[in-house]
């Protein structure tokens, strides 16, 4: 452990890092102005043992690493920084407060498990996930996909108040086969109305709500009962037609939460690769007598 006396040493070899950093800095930059460091390998800062060359520069912001002045003297402070600590570190801590030979060794086979994990994944693991996958996770985890808010299918359009194809729009933007929909889609398009009709996008009630100004009395019980309202807008009047809605506490639609289910079982498909390829690596070991595990511990 670091005694007092140590312990002083080290805060004073501290406070004299503020002189340090400059003084790297200034060596820096009198080596630009000389026109030192026009080769990679150029040394750059230097703290005991420790150098920082032109060539890690490079690495960091590239070849015109030297445009970059203010960024590359906080790269180079920080590095510095973080070397002094280092440099005081291994002079004032004692020898056994620097072994970390066994956190070296977790640490290499915690990577080495992880990185041939990978490989496995890669070879072995399917991301496809069909349709019909996804859909009967659903339906078994029903209760973990509840809705939080009230979401509609919606169709809009915006037109003057006093455009003589208002009544017909009112009829028409309630469309149910493809026909009347491609009717209504010529008329937008000859009278050059704005409109918005996708019926594959779920929107939130409470978002719509912010962007046309129409109000409801109750927004679940007009969802139960109705699927048309207006909505004035100065000259203009906004024509709304709701195709489908599902109620806050119901289950989200397959839509809404397809990527989600399909992360969630590629994530359970790496995880019962990996279990079953560990517990197949631990029974050949034990049968090739690779592991001994002794009386007393089995």
């Amino acid at each position: 452990m670091m005694n007092y006396k140590n312990y002083k040493c080290f805060k004073a070899t501290l406070k004299r890092w503020p002189f340090m950093l400059i003084m790297v800095l200034v060596l820096t930059n009198c080596s630009e102005r000389k026109g030192i460091g026009k080769s990679k390998g150029e040394l750059i800062a230097e703290v005991g043992e420790h150098r920082l060359t032109a060539d890690e520069l490079v690495k960091v912001f590239g070849d015109q690493w030297r445009q970059k002045h203010e960024k590359v003297k906080d790269f180079v402070r920080i590095w510095v920084k973080d070397k002094v600590v280092g440099v005081v570190a291994e002079k004032q801590l004692a020898e056994e407060d620097k072994d970390f030979k066994e956190e070296i060794i977790a640490y290499k086979n915690s990577l080495l498990k992880y990185t041939f994990e990978q490989k496995i994944l890669d070879s072995a693991l399917s991301l496809v996930v069909d349709e019909q996958e996804i859909a009967e996770y659903l339906q078994k985890n029903k209760k973990n996909f509840q809705l939080k808010e009230n979401i509609v299918r919606v169709r809009y359009v915006k037109v003057p108040k006093k455009h003589k194809k208002l009544n017909q729009l009112r009829y028409m933007i309630q469309y149910k086969d493809s026909l009347r929909k491609e009717k209504f889609f010529d008329l937008i398009q000859k009278e050059n109305i704005f409109c918005e009709a996708n019926d594959s996008v779920w929107h939130k009630l409470d978002d719509l709500k912010n962007l046309i100004p129409f109000k409801l009395y109750n927004d679940e019980h007009f969802l139960r009962h109705y699927n048309y309202t207006e909505a004035p807008d100065g000259d203009f009047i906004w024509v709304i037609y709701f195709s489908e809605n599902r109620l806050k506490k119901g289950v989200s639609p397959l839509e809404m939460v397809r990527d989600q289910i399909q992360a969630i079982i590629i994530n359970r498909r790496k995880q019962k690769l990996i279990q079953e390829f560990e517990k197949s690596l631990y029974l050949d070991a034990l049968k090739n007598k690779d592991i001994k595990i002794y009386a007393d511990y089995e």
